[in-house]
């Protein structure tokens, strides 16, 4: 089995990095371990906003959010807290979930393991297209452009499915269509361009 681990964790990794949720692994002290792409996106938005985060390349300008790694030190320094905290800027559709992992391995030390969720407000959701959301739109065919426009909503999967009265299943093979014609790599960066 030892000599499958490598292989496998490498397999586990390019896996999260598809999952359309933020997922950021920090150690005891607040520095990021490893995140995927949706993390690093969330936290550009968090840090920057929106218009800002959408023109960086979120991964190289990686920076774990203030608020995040304050409610991180909360967890870690109050032996009487729950071990799991929610952060919310409900206004901006920022959303976090946040676990103390205690340390499994006698040196591995305590992590911090969070999920994070960027949808954009509900409010903003018949805002006018720019002409350059509607250009990409074209690319898309006309269910494509369905789903893409709920993703610009902020819907999740399931909510997805349930509006368009159509499987979770052919939503994502949908969602993984946009992903390719649009040349990005999940559904947090669809909604920024159509949100620009």
């Amino acid at each position: 089995m030892s000599s499958l681990a490598p292989a496998l964790l490498d397999h586990v990794l390019t896996m999260l990095e598809d999952v359309p949720v933020g997922l950021l692994l920090l150690d005891a002290q607040c520095q990021p371990l490893w995140f995927n792409e949706e993390a690093a996106r969330a936290c550009a938005v968090w840090n920057h906003g929106e218009r800002h985060a959408a023109a960086l390349r979120a991964r190289s300008a990686f920076k774990v959010p203030p608020v995040l790694a304050e409610a991180c030190v909360q967890l870690r320094d109050d032996p009487t807290a729950e071990p799991v905290k929610v952060v919310s800027e409900n206004a901006r559709g920022l959303h976090a979930r946040i676990k103390l992992q205690p340390a499994r391995v006698a040196d591995a030390g305590h992590a911090f393991h969070i999920q994070l969720d960027y949808r954009r407000p509900r409010g903003d959701r018949h805002r006018p297209l720019s002409p350059g959301a509607v250009a990409l739109l074209a690319r898309l065919s006309e269910r494509e452009r369905e789903v893409a426009m709920r993703v610009r909503e902020g819907l999740r999967t399931a909510e997805i499915a349930a509006e368009l009265r159509r499987s979770p299943l052919t939503i994502k093979t949908q969602l993984a269509a946009i992903f390719t014609k649009l040349g990005v790599r999940g559904r947090t960066r669809v909604a920024a361009l159509l949100n620009r």
